[in-house]
């Protein structure tokens, strides 16, 4: 299964012999846009987040003073709130606030409304693989290995993604992060005319999922905005 994650993240699964695909209009909460300080990964935003006490011990890209959070850190910090008992599974702080400073020298904090836009993006990701797995029929344990593609995904801490339901929840070990993927592919079909050719004949026998179509589609995507960790088996269609 492979998915790249970006502003619209591609999800496809199969082997040699049929493969599905979907794509994810999941928007740009996690690349900064939308969220009071988010920010694109670059020097000064804060890229990974541990709670202690209560409090975010943070990193930050070029290891300066934050000047905002992005994708990565804010994957931390849902799963660290989530985990650490501030925020419960629809994002609502527990202690009826509604923000968390997690710079308060430099008074940023993530808001509910920062929270509701992400678990929308959130759920765009998790509908699609959601989907993708449902109809191609395979519960996760059967699925070999996850490939995480995009600058982005690059730099999860894939647990964390888990836990809220960012990625699928597989082993560990089956979780290979690629790269900017798309990028080296077409770099690939730029340089090898066979290799422009293999693609134009595997993009042929791929089925495309409209997920909009899809029966129970809001039902999934309401679940979806929630942060706890996808289900590992998919009823059919007709059963979901």
């Amino acid at each position: 299964m492979l998915v790249d994650v970006g502003t619209n993240t591609e999800v496809v699964i199969g082997n040699r012999h049929r493969m599905m695909a979907a794509s994810c209009p999941a928007g740009p909460a996690f690349e900064g846009g939308q969220i009071t300080f988010g920010m694109p990964s670059y020097d000064g935003a804060v890229e990974s987040v541990e709670l202690v006490n209560g409090r975010a011990n943070c990193r930050t890209i070029g290891g300066v003073e934050p000047r905002g959070i992005c994708g990565s850190g804010l994957v931390d910090l849902l799963a660290q709130l989530r985990s650490g008992g501030q925020m419960n599974h629809l994002g609502a702080f527990l202690d009826g606030g509604n923000e968390f400073f997690f710079a308060p020298e430099q008074g940023m904090s993530l808001t509910r409304a920062d929270i509701s836009a992400l678990a929308q993006a959130k759920s765009a990701n998790y509908s699609g693989q959601y989907i993708v797995l449902r109809n191609y029929g395979a519960p996760l344990e059967e699925i070999s290995r996850l490939y995480l593609a995009g600058a982005f995904a690059n730099h999860i801490n894939v647990d964390n993604a888990m836990q809220i339901g960012f990625i699928a929840d597989f082993s560990p070990g089956k979780i290979t992060k690629m790269g900017n993927a798309s990028l080296e592919g077409a770099t690939l079909m730029l340089i090898s005319g066979k290799m422009r050719q293999a693609a134009e004949e595997l993009v042929r026998r791929v089925e495309h999922i409209e997920l909009e179509a899809t029966p129970d589609f809001f039902d999934i995507f309401v679940e979806g905005c929630m942060f706890k960790p996808m289900a590992g088996t998919f009823g059919a269609p007709d059963e979901a």
